[in-house]
């Protein structure tokens, strides 16, 4: 699933391209299972009167989403679920296969909507108008923002039975973290993933704030993880470069590269964490 630093580098990539185009045409892909792109709009004819002729006035992210503010007051809203891609093509292009909705802009192109396993959601959304029973509001934390402090993160783990990785995962908690980032982070700061949330000394938290926010920035700076099914790239088709610099992620029996003990996998709430059982505590 794209997490954080995928989808920002998406919205990154397409922002300078978009800001300010007009939608000119919006093109559903026939289901036969129905639109489940749009599963909680109350009609695709409708999604496409309200998008139609509408002005793209900025191109924001809101942990794994991406916010489109409308010139009408809403914010069109997207949601890459596991194996999304948002690519902007030049008009007359073929889209790819598994593209599900195109948005014709005015002097960009076409921004195309690929979802293979159909996971993914697009909706239109305003506190005014409450559209839809989703808000993006009410997420956790922005790990990369001023109010994400480690007083603010012991604060979000305070007296939580559950355990960290799995805390870390609550997008009520901490906006943007996925599998990928959290077990990172959980190997850079030196805790093993099945630690109980509360049981975290200060200078654990402090260490793991450090952690989150060190490896979102890297992995910003390498465009993403196009991990092993390579599903993610960004904005222009391209892979991410972030999975050449994993230390635990998806090298389940390869050698810590800080111990040389082998990293070994668990089942934590229906997740893969991965972890060094010598490193981690």
């Amino acid at each position: 699933m794209p997490e954080l630093p995928e989808v920002e580098t998406i919205r990154r990539d397409l922002r300078p391209s978009l800001k300010g185009r007009l939608i000119r045409e919006v093109i559903i892909s026939p289901d036969p299972k129905g639109a489940r792109l749009l599963r909680r709009y109350p009609s695709p004819k409708k999604f496409i009167a309200a998008l139609t002729g509408r002005r793209i006035l900025d191109l924001k992210r809101r942990g794994k989403y991406l916010l489109f503010p409308l010139e009408t007051g809403e914010d069109l809203i997207v949601h890459l679920g596991m194996s999304g891609q948002l690519l902007l093509l030049p008009l007359g292009e073929t889209p790819p296969r598994h593209t599900r909705l195109v948005w014709k802009i005015r002097g960009a192109g076409q921004l195309c909507l690929v979802d293979p396993r159909k996971f993914g959601e697009v909706y239109l959304y305003s506190l005014r108008s409450k559209t839809t029973l989703i808000n993006p509001d009410c997420l956790g934390m922005e790990p990369l923002g001023n109010v994400f402090t480690p007083v603010e993160l012991a604060r979000g783990l305070a007296g939580r039975k559950t355990v960290i990785k799995s805390a870390l995962l609550n997008q009520k908690i901490i906006a943007g973290l996925g599998n990928i980032y959290s077990d990172e982070a959980l190997f850079r700061a030196r805790i093993h993933p099945l630690r109980k949330s509360y049981t975290l000394t200060e200078d654990e938290i402090e260490r793991l704030h450090r952690a989150i926010r060190g490896v979102l920035r890297e992995a910003i700076k390498y465009r993403g993880t196009s991990a092993a099914d390579r599903q993610y790239v960004d904005g222009k088709g391209r892979p991410g470069k972030f999975q050449d610099r994993l230390k635990v992620y998806q090298r389940e029996g390869k050698p810590c590269p800080r111990c040389g003990e082998i990293i070994r996998t668990r089942k934590i709430g229906g997740r893969t964490a991965h972890f060094c059982p010598a490193c981690q505590h």
